[in-house]
């Protein structure tokens, strides 16, 4: 990868972005593009994305994260508490960030490969208010610091509904959000989550389409969950049930 061919692939971000309502500026195009080189590079030896080219980076990865904010409400962009479960590369909590510098973010991942990664990210970019937690996402959910806590939670290509709103429903706050990038078709996977909702006291509040001259396919939406109330005290249960035992099944 030449040094500058991260720079040569930003321009789709940025039109995307301002697609999205979004006007990049010098430093977030310059951190997009320091975090794309970094990215690639860790690529090499540590497996974080199937993704292995600067353009695919800028629009598979960076706008793929930023098109969430297509279902973000306006009370949602300012200086919020967000938990991103599953965090890998850093997707989508990271680019939203640099979109949304008053965040305080936190990046939830298991494997130490990823969650040194992340930490060299946060480095190298200089950015403030972001924390990130090395472990199971059952974990976290117990821990008071974190249970029902944030006001927005986020989380990609992690697992089938029923298990991911039992990982990251109890670190949200009632009357706090949860946004899940999807496909058309989920219609199935929210009703077979309905059981999970209702214990885990969270409520569908609308899958909303990603529009599609972003270039993502035509078939990708965004799925929003509200937390209705406190997490019931036997939630989450131990690490690996939601997968193993989903609830409702």
């Amino acid at each position: 990868m030449s040094s500058n061919s991260c720079a040569e692939a930003y321009p789709a971000l940025s039109r995307g972005a301002e697609l999205l309502g979004i006007n990049l500026d010098d430093g977030q195009r310059d951190a997009f593009v320091r975090y794309c080189q970094l990215l690639l590079e860790t690529n090499v030896h540590t497996n974080l994305t199937a993704i292995r080219d600067p353009a695919g980076v800028m629009s598979s990865l960076f706008l793929d994260a930023l098109s969430l904010t297509a279902a973000l409400p306006d009370g949602f962009r300012g200086s919020i508490r967000c938990v991103d479960v599953g965090a890998g590369a850093g997707l989508p909590g990271l680019p939203l960030k640099i979109v949304f510098p008053d965040w305080s973010l936190t990046l939830v991942d298991s494997v130490g490969k990823k969650t040194k990664f992340l930490e060299s990210v946060v480095r190298e970019l200089g950015l403030s208010g972001v924390t990130v937690v090395n472990a199971r996402a059952e974990e976290v959910g117990r821990r008071p610091a974190y249970r029902d806590r944030a006001d927005l939670c986020v989380a990609r290509a992690l697992a089938a509904m029923p298990t991911l709103l039992e990982l990251c429903a109890p670190l949200v706050r009632p009357g706090g959000l949860l946004l899940f990038p999807k496909t058309v078709g989920v219609d199935r996977e929210v009703e077979l989550a309905g059981e999970a909702a209702r214990r885990l006291h969270v409520r569908l509040s609308s899958v909303d389409e990603v529009p599609g001259d972003l270039g993502l396919g035509e078939d990708r939406v965004v799925v929003v969950y509200e937390k209705t109330g406190p997490t019931p005290s036997g939630y989450p249960r131990r690490v690996g049930l939601a997968k193993s035992r989903p609830i409702g099944f």
